[in-house]
């Protein structure tokens, strides 16, 4: 029933600008992901985490020349510690491509404290990426995770992996790997000018449920490839 009870908010960006964080007001939202509590499940590797580094993914929709992230604990019960972050562009879920890791940083800093039951968005990272591109993010977690903020149906592998910081890894070995994704909400890149909006509302169909894992095949990315072809140069893709 988890599946059911997820809310699911999936943007084909092209956005209106009123969608950029307050923060950041030349940035709109390329791609997001619903958030929830993480269910009690004893096999789930994202509820063990203590001193790991998870290292997940997102297919953006909206290129761009830079790009922030935005990180939540909106169901954590106690402060969130990341105490590093990198993106890069990703080979599979546990490799990165040479030379393409950046450092991600909150406030000039490289590690950030989210509290409980709140988001933190990054600083703007030099980061060219193309539409419809993946990206990897990598987040390395000091302190026992108590209460994790996920997205369950994130329908892409994720590697958790053994102990240490392993943010500026090229290639994460061993590990855990899982179908969820966690304390990462969205992706934003800067604004252009009289982009337009088409939105999936729904539940956890909308998100892909029972679609094929890591094929990106769920109905709205379906979507947005047939309206590309349709229009041609129709800026958007990627789901949630």
């Amino acid at each position: 029933m988890r599946k059911l009870r997820q809310s699911v908010l999936s943007c084909f960006f092209l956005l209106a600008p009123q969608w950029a964080m307050a923060q950041h007001t030349s940035l709109i939202a390329t791609w997001t992901a619903s958030a929830m509590a993480a269910d009690p499940d004893p096999a789930e590797p994202l509820l063990k985490i203590d001193g790991q580094t998870v290292r997940e993914r997102a297919r953006i929709s909206i290129g761009g020349s830079r790009i922030c992230i935005r990180l939540t604990n909106e169901y954590g019960s106690t402060p969130l510690v990341i105490g590093s972050a990198t993106v890069a562009t990703p080979i599979d879920l546990a490799r990165l491509q040479a030379g393409s890791i950046r450092t991600v940083t909150f406030g000039g800093h490289s590690s950030v404290t989210i509290p409980a039951g709140a988001p933190a968005l990054s600083d703007p990272v030099d980061f060219s990426i193309a539409p419809g591109a993946e990206i990897s993010l990598s987040l390395y977690f000091p302190h026992r995770v108590a209460t994790p903020t996920v997205h369950s149906l994130a329908l892409k592998r994720a590697v958790v992996s053994q102990h240490g910081d392993q943010t500026r890894t090229e290639r994460i070995e061993g590990g855990a790997t899982t179908e969820s994704s966690v304390a990462f909400s969205a992706v934003l890149v800067p604004a252009q000018p009289a982009q337009r909006l088409v939105v999936a509302f729904g539940d956890s169909l909308v998100d892909g449920d029972k679609s094929t894992v890591d094929a990106d095949r769920n109905w709205p990315s379906d979507l947005i490839r047939r309206l590309r072809l349709v229009q041609g140069g129709f800026e958007g893709g990627g789901r949630e």
